[in-house]
């Protein structure tokens, strides 16, 4: 049996969780209000539970599900031992590059600006809006 490894995070809006998850091609993804319990690979019920859950047969072969759970305003990332060889720092960073991308559009788009720009500037992306 793969142990969690759990990882307090920034990530605070749900919303922009799930669609940054979908940017990195998780599209099915479980939204609780009440935390589940996360399902190891033998289809064990794990004690880690999760509000934001991609579950196992999304993640890969004999892989357990992944998932994020509400604590004290922020979510907290609930990955495998195992799949962390997948879930590596590289992903965790694309997956932090998407979400901070999602925030910041739906912050603009609540200030009323529209996307002039997205570009990318010796690997750093740089977005620019414009008042609509």
């Amino acid at each position: 049996m793969s142990a969690y490894a759990s990882l307090e995070t920034q990530y605070k809006d749900r919303e922009c969780l799930v669609a940054a998850l979908g940017d990195m091609g998780y599209n099915d993804v479980e939204v609780h209000e009440d935390a589940q319990n996360l399902v190891g690979y033998h289809g064990d019920t794990r004690t880690q539970k999760a509000n934001v859950i991609v579950r196992r047969k999304f993640v890969g072969q004999a892989a357990n599900d992944i998932g994020w759970e509400l604590q004290n305003g922020s979510y907290v990332q609930h990955i495998s031992q195992y799949d962390s060889g997948k879930h590596n720092t590289k992903w965790l960073d694309g997956l932090k590059k998407n979400y901070t991308e999602r925030v910041v559009s739906k912050e603009a788009k609540k200030q009323g600006l529209k996307l002039h720009s997205r570009t990318v500037v010796n690997g750093k992306v740089v977005v620019k809006y414009l008042k609509a």
